[in-house]
């Protein structure tokens, strides 16, 4: 099983094809006539084959919306600042022990 990273859809055309023959383009890749439909589910398709038999099919991925992007970012940031505010309260904690209490 192989994810499919390039498609030509007219491999042979002569102003859009590769200008290569047939044997040439096997070389680098596989020709299959045709691909499979895709569902519209609202999820990302992923095309893979199978490089023996040719067998093309698609697995399918959740999608976070940006919505949900943007607000898990939110969070993360509000995380990192609570972080770098406890190790900077840490850190000033650790200075008066060495330093003793300032007058």
């Amino acid at each position: 099983m192989r994810c499919v990273t390039f498609t030509i859809y007219q491999p042979f055309d002569e102003q859009n094809g590769l200008s290569k023959s047939k044997e040439e383009l096997e070389t680098h890749g596989i020709l299959v006539a045709a691909l499979p439909e895709r569902e519209h589910n609202g999820k990302s398709s992923v095309l893979y084959i199978n490089p023996q038999t040719k067998a093309l099919w698609y697995e399918y991925v959740d999608v976070n919306p940006p919505e949900d992007r943007i607000t898990k970012l939110e969070i993360a940031t509000e995380e990192n600042k609570k972080a770098n505010l406890d190790t900077q309260e840490a850190v000033l904690q650790l200075y008066e022990m060495v330093t003793g209490p300032q007058a």
